[in-house]
C-alpha cells in the first residue's frame, strides 16, 4: 500500500492511474480559493486536489465553500478517493462521481444543475502512444486523451463554469497553442499562464493555465495575458530537494517537512 502523508490528510495513493508529484501539489497549493463556494475536479485521480482546495478553504474566516464534486472515470480510482475523502476532515464537503466529464456534463444540462466558482484539472495530454498492457491500464487512461480530448474537456468547463467563475489546468508547455485553439473554439480564454519549472536553467515544462470567459469574443482574442514563471529549486538550494522560496510559501502549509517552520 502506498500513502502519502501530509499535514492535515494522507492520500492512499495504491491503485490511482497518477501517482502524487511535486507538480501537481504545488499546482494545488497555488489555485487561489478565496470567494469560492463550488468547486468542480476534473479527472480527480487520488482526490489530492480536491483535499488540498478543502484545506484552503477551511483555512479562511469565514469559508463559504458549500461543496466540491470530484470526477473519476474509473471505479478504482473514484472509491479510491471516496476512501481518502472520508478520513479526511472534510469528508461533509466532498462529493465522489464515477463518470466521465462528457456524461457528467449532459446530466448537469439536464438536470439544470448550479454551476461551477471554480473547476480545476490536471488533464491526461499524451495523443499518441503504443498498446498498454492491462496492468497499465489506469495509468494509461490517465496520461492519454482517449477517453478525453481537449475539445471535450474545454466543450465541458465552458458549460460547467459559472459566467464569472474561472478554470485551472495544469498541462505541458507544448501543447499551448493546441489547448488555447480549443478553449477559445467555445469562449473561454487564457487569463493567466504560471510556468513551473526546476529552477532559473531549466525551461518550464509544465504551465499553469488560468481560464474564463471573455466580454469581447474579438478584443480578447487578441488580448496580452499574464504570464510569469515559478522556480521550484533556487540556484543557491544546498540540495536539490531545498524549495525557493515562494514555492515553500505555497507548499508550507501542506508538506510534513514545513510543519514545525515558522
Amino acid at each position: 500500500m502506498s500513502i502519502f502523508k501530509l499535514q492535515q490528510f494522507s492520500v492512499k495513493q495504491t491503485v490511482s492511474g497518477m501517482k502524487i508529484c511535486s507538480d501537481s501539489l504545488l499546482f494545488g497549493a497555488l489555485i487561489p480559493v478565496e470567494g469560492v463556494k463550488r468547486i468542480l475536479d476534473i479527472g480527480t485521480g487520488t482526490g489530492l486536489l480536491s483535499l488540498m482546495q478543502a484545506q484552503k478553504c477551511s483555512m479562511l474566516a469565514p469559508t463559504i465553500l458549500e461543496s466540491i464534486t470530484a470526477v473519476e472515470i474509473t471505479a478504482e480510482g473514484a472509491a479510491e478517493a471516496k476512501e481518502n475523502f472520508c478520513a479526511s476532515p472534510w469528508d461533509s464537503l466532498l462529493n465522489i462521481v464515477h463518470k466521465d466529464i462528457q456524461s457528467f456534463t449532459e446530466q448537469a444540462v439536464i438536470k439544470n444543475s448550479a454551476q461551477y466558482d471554480l473547476i480545476i484539472c490536471n488533464p491526461p495530454f499524451f495523443s499518441q502512444h503504443s498498446p498498454t498492457q492491462s496492468s497499465n491500464a489506469l495509468r494509461h487512461i490517465a496520461r492519454h486523451t482517449d477517453h478525453l480530448s481537449f475539445s471535450d474537456l474545454s466543450g465541458s468547463i465552458a458549460t460547467l463554469l459559472s459566467k464569472n467563475g474561472v478554470g485551472y489546468l495544469l498541462v505541458p508547455v507544448s501543447i499551448k497553442q493546441e489547448i488555447k485553439h480549443c478553449l477559445n473554439h467555445v469562449g473561454l480564454y487564457i487569463k493567466e499562464i504560471i510556468n513551473i519549472a526546476e529552477n532559473e536553467q531549466h525551461a518550464a515544462k509544465v504551465m499553469v493555465l488560468k481560464v474564463g470567459f471573455g466580454i469581447d469574443d474579438e478584443k480578447e482574442s487578441r488580448k496580452t495575458y499574464l504570464e510569469k514563471t515559478v522556480y521550484k529549486f533556487g540556484l543557491d538550494s544546498p540540495s536539490s530537494n531545498t524549495h525557493s522560496g515562494l514555492v515553500k510559501q505555497y507548499l508550507s502549509p501542506f508538506l510534513l517537512r514545513y510543519k514545525n517552520s515558522e
